[in-house]
């Protein structure tokens, strides 16, 4: 296995990891066994050739360029998974995403739904986003992996808004 063929493994498994998605549902949405979508990132050989391949990754809310994988941008109406991150492990996971698909997010944007915090975060050009879900400490830990700066200013208001209105959103962003 040649190491693009790694890359994309690696990136599909993360995907899967981090969105949470059953294998059955990706079945279904590609008409590719769990069974086969499940050997193939983890290493096994059989045949998920290349439009078996495209059909995961669009499923998944992404797209190969035949040597990168990337997030698929949100103007193609590709599939736009929801990323749990409620932890330093997710956190971790989520960066290393990141840096596979070479897409740098630089800001988020924040809203608070009763204890859980919403962020969907955006790459350099506004067309990439990821929608994440968790806990205030695992996307902190997220935000420093990335490189996402968050003032103490608006620390604060974001602190105040969690006891406000959920509908009120809270915009972050790197230096």
């Amino acid at each position: 296995m040649d190491d693009i063929e790694q890359r994309h493994r690696t990136v599909a498994r993360l995907l899967i990891k981090l969105s949470g998605t059953t294998l059955a549902r990706l079945a279904y949405a590609t008409g590719i066994t769990g069974n086969t979508i499940s050997r193939w990132v983890h290493g096994d050989h059989c045949a998920l050739g290349p439009q078996g391949r495209e059909k995961l990754f669009a499923a998944l809310g992404a797209y190969s360029d035949g040597t990168y994988v990337r997030l698929a941008p949100r103007a193609t109406g590709a599939a736009q998974p929801v990323f749990q991150i409620n932890g330093l492990v997710q956190a971790e996971r989520f960066a290393t995403l990141a840096a596979l698909t070479l897409t740098r997010f630089v800001a988020a944007r924040e809203t608070c739904q009763g204890e859980t915090l919403v962020s969907v975060l955006s790459d350099i050009s506004g067309q990439t986003t990821a929608l994440l879900v968790g806990t205030r400490d695992a996307l902190d830990e997220l935000y420093a992996e990335l490189g996402i700066v968050v003032s103490p200013k608006r620390r604060l208001e974001a602190a105040h808004r969690a006891y406000a209105s959920g509908n009120d959103a809270v915009h972050l962003h790197s230096n």
